[in-house]
């Protein structure tokens, strides 16, 4: 019979050669997770400072060690944010949802810069799937009520932001974004209420004045608007719409010279401001200066052509009214 003596002992061998190699392994393995996350770690005290070249660095190097580290793709994603890195960051919180679908963070953000490239659809559904993981997240409703609105969707818009409210009513941009929403739905009553508390969270913010002036405005509450209009200028001097707001008010007492001093700074604030070209074009046609309201007109249709019908039935009333 053979002797089976060399036989174990090569099995022997071969199991302690394993046994080394597993070993060897784990701890390569357990080599690679401990410096990721100290570059993690590093990347995130470089991002708390602000150094986001330092921070994208470590993070780069964190991804390198261990690509499967879905924190280090979140954490790049914020500091290409921060840098107006977009698409870049886009990219890593696409990655960091792959590779953990129920970080809620990630949907969030996603969808944030979602909505700030127009792309309303992708911004529904990131922050529906933020309030499915959470319902709880106060921002998540407020985002999705925000593109609701984008979308025309009024309705949904007023729920989401009532949910917002309530989840959190220290939020002073949650009561703006109500407010902005009954102001569109003409609850001009219930946006001056809104506005208010915006205002009373954060009385530093111009364009709250401005919108509580706007809906006064809209109830024929000329002189409350115009207090408030000029308390958002005292506050942004280079706010748009509020001159443009206040440009109506001085319209509205038949001071035309002051409101078309008003239109001048809302244009020379914000070149782009279709419509404030239109009312200045209507009190210069007031004024009998044709060729002035003119050229206001033309740069109007040009800078936004749907505006055409509308432009050319105001045009026929102010010319009924001051023939």
């Amino acid at each position: 019979m053979k002797p089976l003596w060399g036989t174990n002992v090569f099995f022997f061998c071969m199991v302690i050669l394993w046994l080394a190699i597993t070993c060897d392994l784990g701890q390569a393995q357990s080599t690679r997770t401990d410096t990721a996350s100290s570059y993690l770690e590093r990347g995130n005290q470089w991002l708390a400072k602000r150094e986001l070249e330092r921070a994208i660095a470590d993070y780069d190097l964190a991804i390198a060690s261990a690509p499967d580290l879905d924190k280090a793709y979140y954490n790049r994603g914020i500091a290409r944010v921060l840098k107006g890195e977009l698409e870049g960051a886009l990219a890593d919180f696409d990655r960091t949802l792959k590779l953990n679908p129920n970080m809620l963070e990630a949907y969030i953000d996603r969808g944030s810069i979602k909505s700030l490239q127009g792309d309303w659809d992708s911004a529904l559904r990131d922050n529906s799937k933020a309030i499915e993981l959470n319902p709880r997240i106060s921002e998540a409703w407020h985002n999705r009520g925000m593109a609701h609105f984008q979308q025309g969707a009024l309705t949904e818009a007023l729920a989401d932001l009532n949910q917002a409210v309530k989840l959190n009513p220290k939020r002073a941009d949650y009561y703006g974004g109500r407010g902005t929403i009954k102001f569109k739905l003409c609850d001009y009553e219930g946006a001056i209420t809104d506005f208010s508390q915006e205002i009373k969270l954060m009385p530093a913010k111009a364009q709250a004045w401005s919108d509580r002036g706007s809906a006064h405005a809209a109830k024929g509450e000329w002189d409350t608007a115009f207090k408030d209009f000029n308390q958002a200028i005292t506050l942004d001097p280079r706010l748009a719409v509020a001159y443009f707001g206040r440009a109506a008010a001085w319209k509205e007492k038949g001071d035309l010279e002051r409101a078309v001093s008003d239109y001048d700074r809302s244009i020379e604030t914000n070149p782009q401001f279709a419509d404030a070209f239109a009312q200045r074009g209507m009190c210069r046609l007031r004024q009998g200066r044709e060729a002035a309201a003119q050229a206001d007109f033309d740069e109007c249709l040009r800078l936004n052509p749907s505006l055409k019908f509308s432009l050319e039935e105001e045009i026929k009333k102010v010319r009924r009214n001051h023939k």
